[in-house]
């Protein structure tokens, strides 16, 4: 992980596990994202929980839909607790060294790579959907920095993101990735994807320490054999 945002963010996660679990289990919205694209999957699919957690809400969901689930998560704790919770395969490893085998009938990365830099969430972000078969679906959740961030100048040159913005997490500051909601999509489109679904929402978590989030959810498809372009905007040089 290239970010001291990415380092505080797996130590935080490994300490609080359930604490987290417990907060975030019953969102409603994320629930309805994968409950949605779940429709869109035939019985069988292999699928993949990028930052899978402790595997609840998303990859038991997936699981009891009849999918082949397979995870991962940097933190050791919480694929501990999936492993001994959901059935699939899980693997303990950062989302950015992890390497997707064969193709996916959908790939979930839903709040994961909030601790990563713009540069490795671009790189993610291309990763994951080249491991999508031909009508594949990426689901992804997002803070929209519209609903935090209204200096510009906290963003980058295009107005599409800024990175290491300290925001509120469980009573902890965490430095965090945003995209603007509309760089969000900007960002899928311009890999060759096609947007299914967007939605923006605000929830708040089952903890006193919580405060009501924005979350963005958007389920994009892989519409044909194109091979897919690097997503726009590239990364500044040097970072």
């Amino acid at each position: 992980m290239s970010t001291a945002g990415s380092r505080a963010g797996r130590d935080l996660f490994d300490q609080l596990n359930i604490d987290y679990e417990k907060a975030y289990h019953d969102n409603e919205f994320k629930v309805s994202c994968v409950r949605k694209t779940i429709s869109m999957l035939p019985l069988g699919s292999r699928v993949l929980d990028v930052g899978c957690g402790t595997g609840i809400p998303v990859s038991e969901m997936l699981s009891k839909a009849g999918l082949q689930v397979v995870g991962c998560d940097i933190s050791p704790r919480m694929i501990e607790l999936a492993q001994e919770r959901v059935n699939g395969s899980f693997t303990v490893s950062d989302m950015l060294e992890y390497k997707p085998e064969g193709k996916f009938a959908a790939v979930f990365i839903i709040f994961s790579q909030l601790q990563l830099s713009y540069a490795d969430f671009h790189s993610a972000a291309y990763k994951y959907a080249n491991a999508l078969q031909v009508g594949g679906i990426l689901a992804i959740g997002q803070m929209p920095s519209d609903s935090y961030v209204k200096d510009d100048s906290c963003y980058d040159e295009t107005r599409t993101y800024v990175e290491d913005y300290e925001t509120p997490f469980m009573g902890e500051q965490l430095p965090t990735l945003m995209l603007s909601a509309e760089g969000q999509l900007d960002f899928l489109r311009s890999m060759g994807l096609e947007i299914v679904s967007d939605s923006i929402d605000t929830f708040q978590p089952n903890n006193e320490k919580c405060e009501p989030e924005e979350q963005q959810y958007v389920i994009a498809r892989r519409p044909n054999e194109q091979p897919l372009a690097q997503p726009r905007p590239l990364p500044r040089a040097g970072s």
